[in-house]
């Protein structure tokens, strides 16, 4: 069994047309999702929960699953990695403040909120004690250990046996 994705809004054949259409609209527009706008502020940009998500590489090695993210910014107490009933969660949030003052007066005030969060399933052969994550100049890497294989039993050879005439 492989690793694969959990996203219990995912749809295969509208997925890359609606990304499509986000870019489009988002570039076009900005987020116009506002919080007072009908629909729970979903006029152009979809839920978090309907996003695609934070992009993740997975890579499987002879030993280990590793899932690679780019976390520009992020510091390891800003990421929490969880595994509950073998679903891996990994989220990430930033808050970063900007001001420029004048002479006293606050000329311009900026925030900024970043967030991620990517749920994987795990496959039957991993070690889940042995996860362990890396934040290393931007990048995020998780490795999921492989279990050893168990070994598979020797085909057994069963006589037939025919009643006695």
């Amino acid at each position: 069994m492989a690793l694969s994705l959990f996203n219990e809004f995912y749809e295969p054949r509208l997925g890359r047309m609606e990304r499509m259409l986000d870019t489009m609209l988002g570039q076009s527009f900005g987020d116009l999702a506002a919080p007072s706008a009908p629909f729970g502020g979903q006029w152009i940009a979809p839920s978090p929960q309907q996003r695609a998500g934070h992009a993740f590489d997975i890579v499987e090695k002879p030993n280990a699953f590793e899932l690679v993210a780019d976390a520009p910014g992020f510091k390891p107490e800003n990421i929490s990695v969880q595994l509950d009933n073998n679903v891996l969660t990994v989220k990430g949030q930033v808050q970063e403040e900007r001001k420029e003052e004048h002479e006293g007066r606050v000329r311009r005030a900026e925030r900024q909120v970043r967030s991620f969060s990517r749920t994987f399933t795990l496959p039957e052969n991993t070690k889940p004690d042995d996860i362990s994550a890396n934040l290393d100049k931007g990048v995020l890497t998780v490795t999921v250990p492989k279990a050893p294989e168990e070994p598979k039993p020797e085909p057994k050879r069963i006589t037939v046996h025919a009643p006695a005439a």
